[in-house]
């Protein structure tokens, strides 16, 4: 196993997560929040680790199956590990376990919760809850994939088993670049539903937090009583139409713009 690589990858994997809470920063300070300090002390946690990762200079870059693996199985450990302490630091979740809990099922798109007040949360702390579903949404992974430095072919083995339906790797030549095409496509879905949430009557942040939940197909929201709270038609079949589109491998989003029917069948 290439260990160098490993902690190379997941310093990097650090480093993005910890550019990741910048929104939610500014939604706090935005906002007033007494969150901004927890951000910027996780933010500062992940910085000084991601930055020894990157120090780590592997004589061989390229990535093998068993360090895929490695990557992404302790990835999913560590940004829901560090992705936990804004909540903890802020005074917005008083137990460890229960904020674990919380962004392990904000990244993994579950969406269980603990909470039982989520209304009395800082807007910094709900727009990282939900935005931790974005971020899950279309895969750890795939995301990791997608800022490594070097990429081997036995991870797109990896790659295809994280993706269901048709294979991502056939959408064109490097990895790397068909991940940011399934995020791309992925991006525009979310600016899609906002623009159309905003123009329903919901307020931009509302319809932000709320997109995160739809897209990511977790369905975190921001009101005990979830989209019930705004009483609105054209709100809920919004949501309810962006849920079956987001349902969908985005491969096949890609395939249709390229005018592969036969691939999308």
């Amino acid at each position: 196993m290439n260990f160098a690589m490993v902690l190379r990858s997941l310093g990097i994997l650090l480093i993005f997560e910890s550019a990741s809470m910048l929104p939610s920063l500014l939604v706090s300070i935005i906002y007033g929040g007494s969150d901004a300090l927890a951000f910027v002390y996780t933010m500062i946690i992940l910085v000084i680790l991601g930055t020894l990762g990157l120090l780590v200079k592997p004589k061989n870059k390229n990535i093998y199956a068993k360090d895929g693996f490695a990557i992404v199985a302790l990835g999913w450990l560590m940004v829901s590990f560090f992705g936990s302490l804004p909540f903890v630091f802020s005074g917005s979740v008083s137990s460890f376990v229960d904020a674990f809990f919380e962004t392990c099922s904000g990244f993994t798109t579950t969406g269980s919760s603990i909470l039982t007040n989520v209304e009395a949360l800082p807007r910094g702390v709900l727009f990282w809850r939900s935005f931790t579903h974005w971020v899950g949404g279309m895969g750890v992974l795939v995301l990791t994939l997608a800022i490594l430095p070097s990429v081997g072919a036995n991870t797109l083995q990896i790659m295809n088993a994280e993706s269901p339906g048709p294979s991502p790797g056939k959408l064109v030549p490097k990895v790397g670049q068909t991940a940011k095409i399934l995020y791309g496509i992925y991006a525009c879905i979310t600016l899609i539903q906002i623009v159309l949430l905003v123009a329903a009557g919901m307020p931009l942040y509302d319809s932000i937090i709320h997109t995160f939940g739809t897209v990511g197909t977790g369905g975190f929201s921001i009101k005990r009583a979830s989209i019930a709270a705004y009483n609105s038609v054209a709100i809920e079949v919004i949501i309810t139409v962006f849920t079956l589109i987001c349902g969908v491998n985005f491969s096949l989003y890609y395939q249709a713009l390229k005018r592969n029917i036969r691939d999308v069948f």
